[in-house]
């Protein structure tokens, strides 16, 4: 019998979605300090991070991070105790469980 995928993995890993306020351009930049040393301070359990764009490319409109933590509880924390949700930059925040299968980060694939 084969370990399924998932099972593969000592750490759980977390795909966030974290979708901007209308207008939250203002809010954002007076976060974005406090938010940079916050992630300085958790780079451990990110994996990749960064803001998330509208079509044009040209205006921030959320923020996309995947995570590798201990629980899905541990992500929730991560996510908001960020400056930018305290700062009320995030309109909703969505956590969902992620397996890295492919690329280069996984070195190829996991099948």
């Amino acid at each position: 019998m084969t370990t399924p995928i998932h099972q593969k993995y000592a750490t759980a890993c977390y795909a966030v979605i974290c979708r901007d306020v209308p207008d939250s351009a203002v809010k954002r930049a007076a976060a974005t300090p406090a938010h940079f040393r916050y992630i300085e301070g958790i780079l451990d359990e990110i994996l990749v991070a960064g803001p998330l764009f509208d079509d044009e490319g040209r205006r921030v409109i959320g923020s996309i991070l995947i995570l590798r933590t201990q629980s899905a509880e541990r992500a929730t924390e991560l996510v908001t105790t960020d400056p930018y949700n305290a700062a009320g930059v995030w309109a909703s925040i969505e956590i969902r469980p992620f397996l890295p299968a492919a690329g280069s980060y996984v070195g190829g694939t996991s099948w």
